[in-house]
C-alpha cells in the first residue's frame, strides 16, 4: 500500500474544492488522504518578468527544505519552468507535485491534472494510450484527454502499490 497522501492548497481555494479533489484521488488510486493542510506559495519562487511562480523551486522547496513525501499541492497562480511558458503542474516520483489551476478553467480539466500529477507521484510516467497520463502540451490537449487510467497504468499502479508493502 502507497504512504498516505497530505494534500496542501492555496487559502485562496473553497476547501469543497479541494476535498472533491482528493475524493477523486483516493478513488482513482485507492490511496488514503492523511490531511488537507493550506499552504502558501513562496514569493521568492516569483518572477516579475514572467508574472508567473518556479514550478520547480516551488516543489524543490517543499521536498529538499521541509523534507516531505507523498504530498500533493495545489495552487492558484500561474507557474512555469524555464524551458516552457507554462505548466499545469510538476512531480517527483515518490516525493510529491504540484498542480496550478490557474489555466485550468473547468471542474473536469482540474480533476484531470490532479490525476495526472499524483499518478506521477505514485509511479506512472506519461503514456501513449488512450489515459489521463497523456503528456498535455496545451489546453486543447489537456482537454481531450480522458480523466481515466487506461488498462496498462492501472496495472503499473498495482506493481508498484506491491513495492510499499
Amino acid at each position: 500500500m502507497f504512504p498516505p497522501i497530505t494534500i496542501l492548497y492555496d487559502p485562496n481555494l473553497e476547501i469543497s474544492e479541494v476535498k472533491g479533489i482528493a475524493k477523486h484521488l483516493e478513488e482513482t488510486y485507492n490511496v488514503e488522504i492523511k490531511e488537507l493542510k493550506e499552504c502558501k506559495l513562496d514569493n521568492k519562487t516569483y518572477n516579475k518578468k514572467r508574472d508567473q511562480f518556479d514550478g520547480q523551486k516551488l516543489l524543490n522547496m517543499l521536498i529538499d527544505k521541509k523534507n516531505l513525501r507523498f504530498f500533493f499541492w495545489i495552487v492558484t497562480k500561474d507557474l512555469y519552468v524555464p524551458v516552457m511558458d507554462f505548466i499545469f503542474g510538476l512531480a517527483s516520483k515518490f516525493y510529491g507535485a504540484i498542480v496550478s489551476f490557474h489555466r485550468l478553467e473547468t471542474r473536469e480539466m482540474r480533476i484531470k491534472e490532479s490525476i495526472h500529477e499524483c499518478g506521477h507521484i505514485l509511479g506512472l510516467e506519461h503514456c501513449q494510450n488512450f489515459c489521463v497520463m497523456q503528456y498535455s502540451n496545451s489546453l486543447n490537449e489537456a482537454k481531450e484527454k480522458p480523466s481515466f487510467l487506461c488498462k496498462n497504468c492501472q496495472e503499473i499502479i498495482i506493481k508498484s502499490k506491491e513495492n510499499f508493502d
